[in-house]
């Protein structure tokens, strides 16, 4: 995926990723199991890792007594979805191919709003019952990206995209796949624009 700029650039990654060759024969095992239907013939036609940023927001609501209701969100640099986490990450700086890099199209004080909404959305659903008062503060946040291991796949009705997860190995899900497609289109789109 060819990024405006060549060159190096140092980023915060969650943990350590699993080597690209260890990625290669998970995904190859994947793409296998899918393909033995013969209506489903698969091939994989190219692979790659990408670095997808992230927002990272930990808010604390502390307004029930002595107790301290900790939310850690992650949203995605792209959509701008956000989803729940359990713990924080430790992150690590690691120097990236900018080429590897997918651009980021949500600003900072869009995915904190997101998250703030999504934490008092959850407190109201879910500890409406406990929580007195829900005033989510925000005590950490940052930026990070998350590797994804990404095959393109050639099937009869045309090129699809498929995404492990890489610092698991696992299939990364529907939600993520949107995000790659949407991050790997515009970046192409870019690209075609004189």
């Amino acid at each position: 995926m060819p990024g405006e700029s060549w060159g190096e650039a140092t980023v915060r990654v969650p943990g350590i990723c699993l080597s690209p060759s260890r990625l290669r024969s998970l995904s190859e095992k994947v793409v296998r199991k899918r393909g033995r239907l013969p209506w489903c013939r698969v091939r994989c036609v190219g692979q790659e890792v990408v670095y997808v940023p992230y927002f990272y927001f930990r808010y604390v609501n502390p307004k029930h007594g002595k107790h301290f209701y900790l939310y850690d969100v992650l949203v995605d640099g792209i959509l701008g979805l956000s989803e729940f986490i359990r713990g924080s990450f430790e992150l690590k700086e690691s120097s990236v191919s900018r080429t590897l890099l997918v651009e980021r199209t949500v600003s900072q004080e869009q995915a904190e709003s997101v998250a703030k909404k999504a934490v008092q959305a959850y407190a109201l659903r879910r500890q409406s019952l406990w929580v007195k008062k829900i005033e989510a503060e925000l005590i950490e946040g940052g930026e990070l990206h998350f590797p994804y291991w990404v095959c393109y796949l050639e099937t009869p009705k045309g090129i699809e995209l498929f995404a492990l997860n890489g610092l698991t190995g696992t299939p990364a899900g529907p939600r993520p796949e949107n995000i790659l497609r949407a991050g790997i289109a515009r970046a192409e789109w870019k690209r075609d624009v004189p």
